[in-house]
């Protein structure tokens, strides 16, 4: 019998053996592997990385120098006739030497956060049918300030009438200082 032929024993046949040009190189047999396991070894990288680096960032220790030294001011604007929250009032806040740092409208919940360096400010508060409001505030690292400001409604235009002369008959009073002034 010859090498090419099979050999059959117990019933089962055999195939010939491979020549050693067939066989396939061993990174090609890499790459034939099932991704199922580099997928997995990569996903469990990755779940470990982004809870460390969330971590990480809730703990403090990777803050930017630049936020720890500013703190934060929060501002409240109301009517001062109803409480209500002013919508679309503009604040200006200016620093100590009236060097202007921001200015934005509020939202329609009266509110507004900003985040600033430490240092005095002066914050200004003006809406069309308001008096314009300014407050002077400290901000400190790290620390909230909370102000309330309350706006009063301007004071309507005095209405202007149409005046009516009415002549009365003049007195001796009258007369007698009519006379001495002419």
């Amino acid at each position: 019998m010859s090498s090419d032929d099979a050999v059959v024993s117990n019933g089962d046949a055999l195939a010939p053996p491979e020549s050693p040009a067939a066989a396939p190189a061993p990174w090609l047999a890499t790459l034939r592997q099932p991704l199922s396991t580099l997928q997995t070894v990569v996903g469990i990288i990755a779940g470990v990385l982004t809870i460390g680096g969330g971590f990480l960032s809730f703990s403090g220790f990777a803050t930017p120098t630049a936020l720890a030294q500013q703190g934060e001011i929060v501002a409240v604007v109301h009517d001062l006739r109803t409480s209500k929250p002013v919508a679309n009032a503009r604040v200006e806040i200016f620093t100590a030497q009236d060097a202007i740092v921001t200015a934005v409208k509020l939202e329609p919940d009266g509110r507004l956060a900003r985040r600033l360096k430490d240092g005095r400010y002066r914050v200004r508060v003006t809406h069309p049918s308001f008096v314009p409001e300014v407050r002077q505030i400290e901000i400190h690292a790290g620390q909230r300030s909370d102000i309330e400001i309350a706006l009063a409604p301007r004071a309507s235009a005095p209405r202007v009438t149409r005046a009516v002369v009415v002549e009365e008959p003049q007195g001796p009073i009258q007369k007698f200082f009519r006379n001495l002034f002419e």
